[in-house]
């Protein structure tokens, strides 16, 4: 069974220069993915549905949080929004940028967010104890997320007692026990530092914490950009290679809004597959368009950021069932993998957790 809008397209192409490395049945490299002609006519239908509201009425004001500072993995919505995709799927679109997706969950329960994008371990965790937020699309297949360290990380087992610096709202905070329990180690041995991410790079390189939470397609580039100016070098581990293969982030929104306002969600998914299939096929465009909505990231780490993401998004799980999909094997994977770490129970159905909107 597929959890997903068979309106939104199938395989991703890669973008012109653009060559992701494939690494197997690895759930963070995809192969390269060919334009097909069920692509070409799925394009068709997304333009026709998400053109249409616009014709209909003024564009609706909605706010989306994205999940940490703006970096290249969030310049679909940004690059979406520049090119009127959005405009023309009937939104005006405010992006807005979050702390960790505990914080994007708690804002869009609250109302302070219409949509936002998180962590599928975050939202199995959240929905479990109570919150009313469903994912309704998968913005990327597997997870980018990870450690970063000024030594080298030879295994799992070199983390265990030594600092990791994250926010409250950090979703590593719900995936390394996650990891941590797979390995068959005591989760209590993990030494979280509670500290802002506006000040990981400085706890990292001024050794006041031994490891950082990190992704490979936001802080890594950033920070090897950082150090190489400094003689030094930042070494990554990914949660991926260390047997964590789940979702990585959903687009969610309020479970209610995804039942009553089945057409507005279901135009927003669209014209995001939309987006995220033009900056695959426009990288440098991409890249420019979230730079310009940050200061301090320069378009090269944007860049060098959103090409990480791209071999996140273009999987073998994508390539065989399109993009944005979720199926009920792989949602129940992640909801088991999760729950048997943190000891949730009861545990969600993936009808709790993912609900495609209805048609």
């Amino acid at each position: 069974m597929i959890w997903g809008d068979p309106s939104l397209p199938a395989p991703l192409a890669p973008g012109a220069g653009d060559s992701p490395r494939c690494s197997g049945d690895s759930p963070r490299h995809g192969g390269t993915v060919p334009v097909t002609r069920a692509f070409a006519a799925a394009a068709i239908a997304i333009t026709a549905l998400v053109a249409a509201p616009s014709a209909q009425k003024a564009p609706i004001s909605i706010t989306f949080l994205t999940n940490y500072v703006f970096m290249g993995r969030h310049a679909p919505f940004f690059l979406g929004r520049d090119k009127g995709f959005y405009r023309e799927a009937g939104f005006d679109l405010n992006i807005v940028p979050a702390t960790g997706s505990g914080f994007v969950i708690s804002a869009v329960e609250s109302g302070k967010g219409d949509y936002g994008m998180a962590e599928s371990a975050s939202v199995v965790q959240a929905v479990a104890r109570g919150a009313k937020v469903k994912g309704f699309s998968v913005f990327m297949d597997a997870t980018t997320s990870g450690l970063a360290s000024m030594q080298p990380i030879a295994s799992l087992q070199a983390v265990e007692g030594k600092t990791i610096a994250a926010s409250l709202t950090d979703s590593a905070r719900v995936i390394l026990p996650v990891v941590f329990s797979k390995a068959g180690l005591d989760r209590n041995r993990i030494n979280w530092v509670t500290s802002d991410p506006s000040v990981y790079f400085s706890l990292l390189f001024g050794r006041r914490a031994q490891f950082v939470t990190a992704s490979s397609d936001g802080d890594l580039p950033a920070l090897q950009h950082a150090a190489q100016p400094r003689g030094q070098t930042v070494y990554f581990a990914s949660f991926a290679d260390w047997g964590y293969n789940v979702f990585g982030y959903f687009l969610i929104a309020r479970a209610e809004r995804i039942s009553s306002r089945a057409d507005e969600v279901r135009a927003f998914a669209a014209a995001t597959a939309r987006a995220v299939q033009y900056a695959i096929e426009h990288p440098d465009e991409a890249a420019k368009s979230v730079a310009a909505a940050n200061p301090a990231l320069p378009d090269a780490t944007a860049l060098a950021q959103w090409r990480e993401s791209i071999k996140a998004i273009q999987t073998p799980f994508v390539k065989q069932n399109g993009y944005g999909q979720a199926t009920d094997e792989r949602l129940r994977q992640t909801i088991a993998l999760v729950g048997d770490a943190l000891s949730l129970n009861p545990r969600p159905e993936p009808r709790d957790v993912y609900t495609a909107p209805a048609r």
